[in-house]
Protein backbone atom coordinates (compact mmCIF):
# COMPACT_ATOMS: atom_id res chain seq x y z
CA UNK A 1 0.00 0.00 0.00
CA UNK A 2 1.20 3.34 -0.48
CA UNK A 3 -0.08 7.09 0.44
CA UNK A 4 -0.06 10.40 -1.15
CA UNK A 5 -1.77 13.52 -0.18
CA UNK A 6 -3.64 15.46 -1.97
CA UNK A 7 -4.78 18.52 -1.17
CA UNK A 8 -4.56 17.75 2.76
CA UNK A 9 -6.29 14.42 1.92
CA UNK A 10 -4.67 11.15 2.45
CA UNK A 11 -4.93 8.85 -0.27
CA UNK A 12 -4.69 4.82 -0.37
CA UNK A 13 -3.67 3.38 -3.51
CA UNK A 14 -3.33 -0.27 -4.03
CA UNK A 15 -0.83 -1.25 -5.77
CA UNK A 16 -1.41 -5.25 -7.68
CA UNK A 17 1.45 -7.06 -8.64
CA UNK A 18 0.85 -10.50 -10.91
CA UNK A 19 3.01 -12.62 -13.43
CA UNK A 20 1.29 -11.55 -16.00
CA UNK A 21 2.65 -9.46 -19.15
CA UNK A 22 0.08 -8.41 -21.07
CA UNK A 23 -3.51 -8.59 -20.03
CA UNK A 24 -6.46 -8.98 -22.42
CA UNK A 25 -4.13 -9.42 -25.17
CA UNK A 26 -5.13 -8.60 -29.27
CA UNK A 27 -3.53 -9.70 -32.22
CA UNK A 28 -4.09 -10.46 -35.77
CA UNK A 29 -2.76 -13.29 -38.66
CA UNK A 30 -3.40 -11.29 -41.75
CA UNK A 31 -3.06 -13.72 -45.08
CA UNK A 32 -4.02 -12.93 -48.23
CA UNK A 33 -7.67 -14.79 -47.91
CA UNK A 34 -8.18 -14.48 -44.62
CA UNK A 35 -7.56 -12.31 -41.27
CA UNK A 36 -7.35 -14.42 -37.69
CA UNK A 37 -8.52 -12.27 -34.78
CA UNK A 38 -6.35 -13.31 -31.78
CA UNK A 39 -7.56 -12.23 -27.88
CA UNK A 40 -6.94 -14.14 -24.65
CA UNK A 41 -7.32 -12.71 -21.17
CA UNK A 42 -3.65 -13.21 -20.09
CA UNK A 43 -0.20 -12.84 -22.39
CA UNK A 44 3.62 -13.48 -20.99
CA UNK A 45 6.59 -12.53 -23.13
CA UNK A 46 8.57 -16.27 -23.73
CA UNK A 47 10.66 -14.62 -26.57
CA UNK A 48 11.59 -11.76 -28.68
CA UNK A 49 8.66 -12.48 -30.72
CA UNK A 50 6.61 -15.24 -29.03
CA UNK A 51 3.79 -15.06 -26.35
CA UNK A 52 2.43 -17.42 -24.43
CA UNK A 53 -1.60 -16.48 -24.70
CA UNK A 54 -3.72 -17.83 -21.80
CA UNK A 55 -6.88 -18.55 -20.07
CA UNK A 56 -9.93 -18.03 -22.86
CA UNK A 57 -7.36 -17.79 -26.22
CA UNK A 58 -9.69 -17.36 -29.44
CA UNK A 59 -8.57 -17.13 -32.64
CA UNK A 60 -11.72 -16.09 -35.05
CA UNK A 61 -12.29 -15.53 -38.33
CA UNK A 62 -14.69 -15.26 -41.11
CA UNK A 63 -14.72 -18.80 -42.10
CA UNK A 64 -14.09 -20.64 -38.87
CA UNK A 65 -13.30 -20.16 -34.40
CA UNK A 66 -10.72 -22.20 -32.42
CA UNK A 67 -10.68 -21.71 -28.83
CA UNK A 68 -7.97 -23.30 -26.19
CA UNK A 69 -6.40 -22.67 -22.83
CA UNK A 70 -2.72 -21.93 -23.62
CA UNK A 71 -1.42 -21.36 -27.05
CA UNK A 72 2.31 -20.23 -27.96
CA UNK A 73 2.10 -16.69 -30.69
CA UNK A 74 4.65 -16.01 -33.14
CA UNK A 75 4.01 -12.32 -34.11
CA UNK A 76 7.16 -12.52 -36.87
CA UNK A 77 6.21 -15.80 -38.17
CA UNK A 78 2.44 -15.11 -37.78
CA UNK A 79 1.71 -18.84 -36.37
CA UNK A 80 0.31 -20.17 -33.10
CA UNK A 81 0.61 -24.10 -31.72
CA UNK A 82 -1.03 -25.23 -28.69
CA UNK A 83 -0.73 -28.70 -26.87
CA UNK A 84 -4.13 -28.78 -25.32
CA UNK A 85 -7.56 -29.14 -25.52
CA UNK A 86 -8.61 -27.20 -28.77
CA UNK A 87 -11.95 -26.99 -29.78
CA UNK A 88 -12.29 -25.71 -33.78
CA UNK A 89 -15.93 -24.66 -35.24
CA UNK A 90 -16.84 -23.59 -38.78
CA UNK A 91 -20.50 -23.55 -40.57
CA UNK A 92 -20.66 -27.15 -40.77
CA UNK A 93 -17.56 -28.75 -39.23
CA UNK A 94 -16.38 -29.32 -35.50
CA UNK A 95 -12.96 -30.60 -34.28
CA UNK A 96 -11.91 -31.40 -30.88
CA UNK A 97 -8.57 -32.00 -30.80
CA UNK A 98 -5.18 -31.96 -28.11
CA UNK A 99 -4.02 -28.93 -29.90
CA UNK A 100 -3.32 -27.48 -33.22
CA UNK A 101 -0.52 -25.76 -34.93
CA UNK A 102 -1.77 -22.66 -37.51
CA UNK A 103 0.93 -22.10 -40.04
CA UNK A 104 1.63 -20.55 -43.64
CA UNK A 105 -0.20 -17.00 -42.34
CA UNK A 106 -3.24 -19.05 -41.29
CA UNK A 107 -3.55 -20.59 -44.44
CA UNK A 108 -2.95 -24.29 -42.52
CA UNK A 109 -4.20 -26.05 -39.17
CA UNK A 110 -2.97 -29.38 -38.22
CA UNK A 111 -4.67 -30.87 -35.32
CA UNK A 112 -2.55 -33.21 -32.85
CA UNK A 113 -3.23 -36.04 -30.58
CA UNK A 114 -7.00 -37.82 -30.32
CA UNK A 115 -9.00 -35.57 -32.59
CA UNK A 116 -12.55 -36.11 -33.15
CA UNK A 117 -14.46 -35.01 -36.43
CA UNK A 118 -17.91 -34.05 -36.61
CA UNK A 119 -19.54 -33.05 -39.99
CA UNK A 120 -22.56 -31.56 -40.28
Amino acid sequence: MKYFSYENKLIEIEAVITNVDITQPRFAINSPTQKIFITANEGNFVGQDEILLKKNVKFSSKKFIIESDNVIFDRKQQTAQSKNKSIFKSKNTTISSEGFDIYDNGNKIKFYGFSKVILK
